[in-house]
């Protein structure tokens, strides 16, 4: 299977395994070049759906996935979210049944804008085993607009059953991926797992010294409606911000190990940001890239076992929630990027990544007045 293994998940009765793409950045950390060159096959395999299509990527595993197709094409970009994140309270609302948390919606009003000016709608993912929440999701848009819209699937893996494969065909759901792999025996691969890997909580963490906090103001709500070149032109205009700020060509000189954060559904501007470090470091630096997540994942001192140590930390975005942070690394320089504006969750986050042994910490925050 090459670049994907199986993780077992923590306390999941629906679905025992999860897939975890060496590549993806999302649940470890991943060399943003090898991240660039997965996002960008799929990109390049994808060209033909993506000609005036919306672009949805699926919270939280595969928003930077779907963000980074979108921008391929200059096409339009939305997100499921599993946040709040409209005034109105109006989505349209579907169900991802094996999930940690099973509910995902969009905004109703975004798809109002934007449905009768798109030929297709694209649904990306980081893998799909049957895929029917994107049917749920498809079934739910046509009975509220009735336009027998094009649809398409992209996902990065795919394990999708002949019967599933057929169904979808028979809809005319054109299916675009990178692998496509058997997945009949995952669940019983995952049953024997040691998981013997370090776990850290950390609660109600004191607020960390020796942090720099960098506030970027920006008018841009990633997780609506966007043509994709606005957010990519807002994240220009962050990189010339960090230039002019903290001299970020100079800090990241000389620095061997770089590691960017991002947090639950904020990762396609970290991903950017390690893609513009990537390109600006030295030629022998390694520049990683992965998020904190809802997933919660059984992690394993076992070599050949795709996680190793879990931090859990209070959400940035939800002081009820728990969230996690796998295999972080000791990096020479470490740039936390976020929307997020829960202070003890921030001040959990930064405490894993000090137990980690960084030290040269950056808080970046995409600071929009209206959170999230």
């Amino acid at each position: 299977m090459n670049k994907i293994s199986l993780a077992k998940r923590l306390n999941n009765n629906k679905r025992g395994y999860l897939i975890i793409n060496a590549d993806q950045g999302k649940h470890k950390p991943a060399l943003i070049e090898d991240v660039e060159n997965e996002y960008d096959t799929l990109a390049k395999l994808s060209k033909n759906i993506l000609k005036n299509a919306l672009v949805i990527g699926f919270a939280e595993t595969a928003i930077a996935i779907g963000a980074t197709l979108a921008s391929s094409a200059g096409a339009y970009f939305m997100q499921t979210t599993r946040e709040n994140i409209c005034a109105e309270n109006e989505y349209i609302y579907f169900t991802e049944a094996h999930s940690h948390a099973t509910e995902q919606r969009i905004v109703l009003a975004d798809m109002k804008e934007i449905y009768e000016r798109i030929d297709r709608i694209v649904f990306v993912e980081d893998e799909i085993t049957t895929g029917n929440t994107i049917w749920h999701c498809i079934e739910e848009i046509e009975s509220i607009f009735k336009g027998n819209k094009k649809y398409a699937i992209a996902p990065l893996t795919n394990t999708l059953s002949k019967e599933r494969k057929k169904f979808f065909k028979e809809r005319n759901v054109e299916i675009i991926y990178i692998r496509d792999i058997n997945k009949e025996n995952f669940e019983a691969d995952v049953l024997d797992t040691i998981t013997n890997g370090d776990v850290s909580r950390i609660e109600n963490a004191p607020k960390e010294n020796n942090i720099k906090y960098i506030d970027f103001k920006t008018d841009i709500r990633t997780r609506r409606l966007l043509n994709i070149k606005d957010l990519d032109n807002e994240i220009i205009r962050l990189e010339e911000y960090l230039e002019k700020n903290i001299d970020i060509k100079t800090l990241i000189k000389g620095k061997n190990t770089v590691t960017v954060l991002g947090t639950e559904e904020f990762i396609y501007v970290p991903l950017k940001l390690a893609q513009y470090i990537y390109e600006n470091a030295d030629n022998q630096s390694k520049v990683y890239v992965h998020s904190s997540t809802r997933s919660p994942i059984e992690v394993s001192k076992t070599k050949d076992y795709p996680l190793h140590t879990r931090y859990e930390v209070e959400s940035i975005y939800d002081k009820n929630r728990q969230t996690y942070i796998y295999d972080l690394k000791k990096s020479d320089i470490f740039f936390l990027v976020s929307d997020g504006k829960d202070k003890n969750g921030e001040n959990d986050i930064l405490k894993a990544i000090k137990l980690a042994g960084n030290k040269d910490i950056y808080f970046i925050r995409w600071d929009n007045e209206q959170q999230l």
